[in-house]
């Protein structure tokens, strides 16, 4: 074959693949964005979206093959409005410029005061007003360190759930200058109500996950529990290491690193702040993995045990059936160890020692 008749069929191939590929992107393009974000087979449906600054995926069995992901978007939105921090112009904005704010959505309302069952239940380990703490603490792996000239003491009166007072009808601060930010809790308080929303609709088996948290009921297309992934500490290496745990009508959130921290007096210690006390804490606990019966429940104590500590965490295992966890920590001089509740070990991948 002459060289002119090797290019001349090579310019063709290539011109080929060039058309197959615009004919590829139009075909793409002539979809809705619902028809990209949702994705169905018979019985299943499945849809992803963002939300609270992260990805959320909704999963769920229907024989119908109905898609709520315009309904359920308009919840996110709506719930967003409320009581996030990244809308402009939502209504806990506007409570954060202001020492009042009249007639408060229910969803505002409602969140205030999980809120306080929550604070009550940690002792004041989780508590959405520790944000002005938080803008003068730095962390690192060389340690955690105060901005220059900061006097923690003139910070701490304005951080307290309970200089806040709620009623149906208003919400009034004791103290000005109080900044509320439900980051920590608002994912798993929303996924209960996609949830509740699903429930309405029929539906009894389905997966929500925005972020790393995850809410499961029911069962998947094969009649198995639903399955998420886990970070553990290998036993050989303690390294981390992947496994998988079976979820039975439950939700399951993590909180911290057991790979991020920084070395004081011989104690790994993450970058956790103490909303009471306004300092770093200074137990050994780097992460928590909570399964519980909701989803809100469970993605605020995975956040509270990271101020509580590991002692605190598993006095809780033991005084409520309800919740199973799993914890990574350290003790001053030691290597990290992993403690796993004891009912948590049948639905794990990996062997529990």
């Amino acid at each position: 074959m002459n060289p002119n008749a090797r290019k001349n069929i090579i310019y063709s191939l290539v011109l080929f693949a060039l058309v197959l590929l615009v004919y590829a992107w139009r075909t793409r393009e002539g979809k809705s964005a619902a028809d990209l974000e949702a994705q169905s087979q018979p019985g299943k449906v499945h849809f992803f979206g963002n939300t609270l600054d992260a990805e959320y995926r909704i999963t769920y069995l229907d024989q119908e093959n109905r898609v709520f992901k315009s309904s359920i978007d308009s919840l996110f939105n709506a719930f967003s409005l409320s009581i996030s921090t990244s809308e402009p112009t939502s209504e806990i904005n506007r409570l954060n410029l202001r020492d009042t704010l009249t007639s408060p959505s229910e969803t505002l309302v409602q969140m205030l005061l999980e809120a306080n069952r929550t604070y009550d239940l940690s002792n004041g380990a989780l508590d959405p007003s520790q944000k002005p703490i938080e803008d003068v603490w730095t962390f690192s792996p060389s340690g955690a360190r105060l901005l220059d000239s900061t006097d923690i003491r003139s910070i701490l009166p304005y951080v307290g759930l309970k200089k806040i007072s709620v009623t149906d009808t208003l919400i009034r601060k004791s103290t000005t200058g109080i900044f509320l930010d439900f980051s920590r809790s608002a994912r798993g308080y929303v996924m209960d109500l996609i949830g509740a929303f699903l429930e309405e609709k029929g539906i009894k088996n389905y997966l929500i996950q925005i972020g790393g948290e995850n809410l499961a009921k029911g069962t998947n297309e094969r009649e198995e529990l639903w399955k998420i992934g886990v970070h553990h500490l290998a036993d050989s290496t303690q390294a981390k290491a992947d496994g998988i745990i079976a979820l039975q009508d439950q939700a399951i959130s993590t909180a911290g690193n057991f790979e991020e921290f920084y070395t004081k007096d011989s104690l790994r210690m993450s970058y956790t702040l103490d909303p009471r006390t306004g300092l770093p804490v200074s137990h050994g606990l780097l992460g928590v993995t909570v399964v519980g019966p909701d989803a809100k429940t469970a993605d605020a104590l995975s956040d509270a045990l990271m101020v509580m500590g590991w002692r605190e965490a598993i006095r809780l295992d033991s005084a409520r059936s309800d919740l199973v966890m799993l914890l990574i920590y350290n003790e001053k001089g030691g290597k990290p160890v992993q403690y796993i509740s004891p009912e948590l070990s049948r639905v794990l991948s990996f062997p529990v020692k």
